[in-house]
């Protein structure tokens, strides 16, 4: 995980500025608007450039700060994500309420017998909804990378595979979990600060600022978990670019492959006995062996000639004497 670099990623952008600018812009018009409800439409359009912000990352496409142009889509996608959140929410929501009502009538009804009863339920539910949401922000990365590879709203409502993937990638998880609680607490701390220093004026611009880094800051660290986790087009397919299949349906056509070869190729080519074979060879072979069986009688004549006219010449001595 590359934690400096989640950090600054966004100043590498050329148009950072204005596009810092435009999603700053949206919070604090979003956040004025949000007692009137219509405040939440701005949010839903950030959680939606937000996720191109993951994609971009779990691509590893540049720049990684999308383009304000895609309102529409920006707001559709943010729905749909808003509405997974809501659900995954819901056990958080349906615990901890219930008890923190039930801890303000105790303490209420138990003002004047024992002060202490019902401060200690309200504390005990704060602790249930605090240990809720841990497992909220485990499980947050999971559904979230989910819902980014499609983008619907089923996608991050697999509740077993969200289970698996967080499992399987706890380390990193919680990693990105404690890194998002620190960087939220340190940023924004430092953007109420400089806001006060500005006059308090100057908090209308720096926290909602302060607010967008954050985003900036988790959706960077949730695209990098994606990424190493396999999601991106360097792993699996699951959030790589999807490629033309065309390109690879050539399966079909074997055949007429084949019968081009056949026919470019004459057959004659790869038939051994049509070669000829050289006269040369046979001639050489029979020449020799003509003159070898017609000189070998005439040797062994001659020698039988001497012997019979020495063998004459051998009694006629003593007939001299």
């Amino acid at each position: 995980m590359d934690i400096g670099r989640a950090l600054t990623y966004f100043s590498e952008d050329d148009r950072w500025v204005e596009k810092t600018a435009i999603g700053t812009g949206l919070l604090l018009i979003s956040s004025l608007l949000l007692v009137a409800l219509i405040g939440v439409l701005g949010y839903f359009i950030l959680f939606g450039y937000l996720v191109r912000l993951l994609q971009n990352v779990r691509d590893d496409v540049h720049p990684v700060l999308p383009e304000w142009d895609r309102w529409g889509d920006d707001l559709v996608r943010g729905v749909k994500l808003a509405c997974v959140y809501l659900v995954w929410a819901l056990p958080m929501i349906l615990v901890s309420a219930p008890l923190f009502i039930i801890g303000v009538v105790i303490s209420e009804n138990t003002r004047r017998i024992d002060g202490d009863i019902g401060p200690l339920f309200a504390l005990c539910a704060l602790c249930l909804q605090f240990l809720i949401g841990i497992a909220y922000l485990v499980f947050q990365p999971g559904f979230t990378i989910a819902f980014a590879r499609n983008e619907t709203i089923s996608d991050g409502l697999q509740v077993s595979e969200v289970w698996d993937w967080t499992r399987d990638n706890i380390g990193n998880v919680a990693i990105v979990a404690i890194l998002t609680v620190i960087a939220s607490m340190i940023i924004t701390t430092v953007g109420s600060i400089v806001g006060l220093i500005l006059c308090v004026i100057g908090a209308v611009v720096t926290v909602p600022l302060s607010q967008l880094i954050i985003y900036y800051f988790q959706s960077h660290l949730y695209g990098q978990l994606a990424r190493l986790a396999g999601e991106g087009a360097a792993g699996s397919d699951a959030g790589a670019m999807p490629v033309p299949e065309p390109e690879t349906g050539w399966t079909a056509e074997p055949a007429e492959e084949t019968e081009v070869s056949t026919e470019i190729v004459p057959p004659t080519v790869f038939d051994p006995q049509d070669e000829p074979e050289p006269p040369v060879e046979t001639d050489t072979a029979v020449e020799p062996a003509a003159p070898e069986e017609s000189e070998q009688p005439e040797e062994d004549v001659q020698p039988d000639e001497d012997s019979q006219s020495k063998e004459d010449e051998t009694p006629s001595e003593p007939k001299s004497q």
